[in-house]
């Protein structure tokens, strides 16, 4: 019996001698097949996954921090996270983002080796944390000066190592995590369920106005009105009802159908998905460290609105650029306030809009309050001084005096930048009457320059505050510096949160069709 003990001992030695050995073998075969496939990934060996992923360098230093050993598969520290981390990327595409970027197709299937699905999942989680964090898609507005945030996503996927649980808590506190981003969320989600119009579109031609009548204006009543018996004359009920939809569209409410009308009743729920798309994508690119008090211009909303300790305490109607001189999408700070400016006019807009009114008849500017210095003098003269047949560009600085006609009006607030674009008052104010509202040369007119005064100087406590009526009456140049300096941030959302619905504004500039171009190349080429 006991040579049977023994003998049972030196058997069950031996069995887990062999199976620690073929442990072992199994982990030094995993190791040498992650080593060859990092190695084919730097290569770019196409018959590996080197055509799929797009963190090359970081999958190497991870896998290399890690001796080569498989992380989500066999007893991987992330082997238990693989369906949280499929569930999360196709939860991405509720934001806009392509399953495709993410692998998702052969995560799902599971049918390529082990040692490629390891990466690919690795990759997957790597493209996840930047698109989450920063966006998707490479910077394409050149009017964007905004940085976007840098992110670290070894470290949060070493942090998932050591903690082996967490990952749908991480990826979801990398999303945007304003009420304003998660209402377009949404609102995408109640598109992409909705049923499509029924509706047929409303064929293109002239502009539909009230008194017209014929197969088209069928199609208007039919759209706004529902289906029915319509008489297919433009009466008052229908442009009742045309008016509404402008209205609520952000368009000129003339109650004529015209192209702009026309261009968004006719847009699908896609068009209407591909809009939200393209805003979620630009709240990924926004600073994420919002102060509690700041002021944001959105540009294609043609409003600014004053947040006040995370609460709007002031809104305000502005006009922006033209299309063809596009107010700059950036941040600075609000440093001081100038009452009663003169308007230093940009060479830009010296040169290609004052030079040949100039030289045509200089009297009508100098009756504005215009003034001209000349190369190598130091002193302004009024415009009817010069002759102007005889300058050039570049020979000549313009300015205007303060005063009724001043192109500032009567304040100014300087945000200094390498744009030159500030908030301003404007003796134009008829041009507010208008819906849209692009009329500058890329400065922010304000609508009620007065409340804005009032707002700044009682939040900076300033001793301006009382002396505002005083400062306008003297029509005296003033300069009054803030104490604590008001972040300013220039914004483009053609869909943006109102109450408890989302909005949209026709895309000025031309914005959105870019973004969402690029997004879905992102989707197809996974690169």
């Amino acid at each position: 019996m006991k040579s049977l003990g023994i003998d049972h001992l030196k058997t069950h030695l031996l069995l887990s001698l062999f199976l620690s050995c073929v442990t072992q073998l199994g982990f030094a075969a995993n190791s040498e097949f992650l080593r060859l496939e990092i190695e084919n990934l730097n290569g770019g060996n196409h018959a590996s996954t080197a055509s799929l992923v797009r963190n090359v360098d970081d999958l190497s230093a991870i896998y290399g921090d890690y001796q080569y050993q498989p992380l989500w598969f066999a007893d991987g520290p992330l082997a238990s996270l693989r369906t949280d981390l499929q569930r999360e990327i196709l939860r991405s595409a509720d934001h806009g983002l392509a399953l495709h970027r993410y692998h998702y197709d052969e995560l799902l299937a599971g049918t390529l080796p082990e040692t490629q699905l390891d990466v690919l999942y690795t990759d997957a989680l790597l493209s996840q944390v930047r698109d989450r964090y920063r966006g998707a898609v490479a910077q394409v507005d050149d009017q964007w000066y905004l940085e976007r945030e840098s992110i670290d996503p070894r470290g949060l996927l070493q942090q998932l190592v050591a903690q082996g649980k967490g990952l749908s808590d991480l990826l979801h506190a990398l999303w945007p995590q304003t009420p304003e981003y998660w209402a377009l969320v949404a609102k995408r989600a109640e598109l992409s369920t909705a049923a499509d119009a029924t509706s047929r579109p409303v064929d293109g031609g002239p502009a539909l106005k009230p008194g017209a009548s014929g197969p088209r204006v069928a199609q208007l009543q039919e759209r706004l009105l529902g289906p029915g018996e319509h008489s297919g004359t433009f009466d008052e009920q229908l442009r009742q009802a045309v008016v509404t939809f402008q209205q609520g569209a952000g368009l000129e409410a003339d109650g004529i159908v015209g192209n702009a009308t026309l261009e968004v009743l006719n847009a699908t729920r896609f068009s209407w998905i591909d809009r939200l798309d393209a805003n979620l994508e630009r709240w990924r690119w926004l600073p994420r460290d919002t102060p509690s008090t700041y002021i944001r211009v959105n540009i294609a909303a043609f409003q600014m609105r004053v947040i006040e300790n995370n609460a709007e305490a002031l809104t305000m109607d502005i006009i922006v650029g033209r299309p063809y001189r596009e107010t700059p999408i950036f941040t600075e700070d609000m440093q001081y306030l100038v009452f009663f400016p003169y308007w230093n006019v940009p060479y830009s807009i010296a040169v290609k809009d004052k030079l040949p009114l100039l030289r045509q008849d200089p009297a009508p500017l100098a009756a504005a309050g215009y003034q001209a210095r000349l190369a190598g003098s130091q002193e302004f003269v009024p415009v009817t001084e010069v002759d102007w047949q005889t300058v050039r560009p570049g020979q000549f600085t313009l300015r205007q005096l303060p005063g009724d006609h001043n192109a500032l009006g009567k304040v100014k607030f300087m945000l200094p930048n390498q744009h030159s674009v500030y908030l301003h008052d404007t003796p134009d104010k008829a041009l507010f009457r208008k819906s849209e509202r692009t009329f500058s040369s890329g400065c922010i007119r304000l609508a009620e320059p007065r409340k804005l005064i009032e707002w700044v100087l009682n939040h900076d406590k300033s001793n301006y505050l009382t002396q505002v009526d005083r400062l306008f009456e003297s029509g005296e140049t003033t300069t009054a510096y803030l104490k604590d300096p008001i972040p300013v941030y220039l914004v483009y959302f053609t869909a943006f949160a109102v109450g408890d619905d989302v909005v949209f504004r026709r895309d000025v500039y031309g914005r959105d069709q870019r973004i969402v171009d690029q997004l879905r190349e992102a989707g197809k080429s996974r690169v």
